[in-house]
């Protein structure tokens, strides 16, 4: 228990030595257990996500899990956390960087451990789903994309939906490949502004909009709906 002990606090520079005292002589035998360690953190990581995505958006999950509350909970002993999102998820440091320092220099590819082969199987699962699916990794993963969600609300570019011009043919929804209605919900957190749904209305009854107070309701259709209420009360 011991070694495993130290081969943690060596790997991950977690503070064990705050709540137990290690033998100095454990920390030789640390390379042993560098695996075991390596699939232990992995798994404490998944777990966790897997209980956040419960209560939030998987996206959300790792933004606060990841990149917020770990790194300021779990700090080594000089107060630092570990970029966790980056050290152990994100698969880019292995596409560009371990993968080609590995090809070209057999000392590296000799020290390659778990930590490389989880996340090489991170990037060949990326791979594989962006093949099935759009954007798998900005609409799952990513905190940065969770982030930016965020900011759909608030954001000075919008999109507006004319509901005296919309037919409700269904053809913007179809065309979303981030799977918004945009007739329902034309500031979604997932949509991503490409303006597939513009182009497709056949009615043009949705159009981008720039300014603050984005509410995606059309001013063109309330006033109408506005003007036919007065006539209606004039009429009467």
């Amino acid at each position: 228990m011991n070694n495993l002990l130290a081969a943690l606090m060596f790997f991950t520079r977690l503070p064990f030595w705050r709540i137990c005292t290690v033998p100095s002589e454990c920390f030789r035998h640390v390379v042993s257990y560098w695996s075991l360690c390596g699939w232990l953190t992995g798994g404490v990581m998944a777990l966790s996500f897997w209980v956040f995505s419960t209560w939030f958006p998987l996206p959300v999950a790792v933004l606060l899990l990841a990149v917020v509350l770990l790194p300021a909970l779990i700090v080594n002993d000089v107060g630092m956390g570990d970029p966790y999102f980056c050290k152990y998820i994100c698969p880019q440091g292995v596409l560009e960087g371990a993968i080609p320092l590995a090809a070209a220099n057999e000392s590296i590819r000799a020290a390659l451990g778990a930590l490389f082969t989880r996340k090489l199987i991170i990037l060949i699962a990326v791979v594989v789903l962006s093949v099935l699916f759009f954007r798998p990794f900005c609409k799952w993963i990513c905190p940065l994309g969770a982030f930016y969600a965020l900011m759909n609300k608030v954001s000075l570019l919008g999109i507006e939906v004319d509901t005296s011009k919309c037919v409700s043919c269904g053809k913007c929804a179809r065309t979303c490949q981030m799977d918004v209605d945009i007739t329902k919900s034309p500031n979604d957190t997932e949509c991503i502004r490409c303006g597939k749904c513009i182009r497709a209305c056949p009615t043009e009854a949705i159009r981008f909009r720039y300014g603050f107070g984005l509410t995606g309701k059309s001013a063109n259709g309330d006033q109408k709906v506005k003007d036919n209420q007065q006539n209606t009360t004039e009429e009467s």
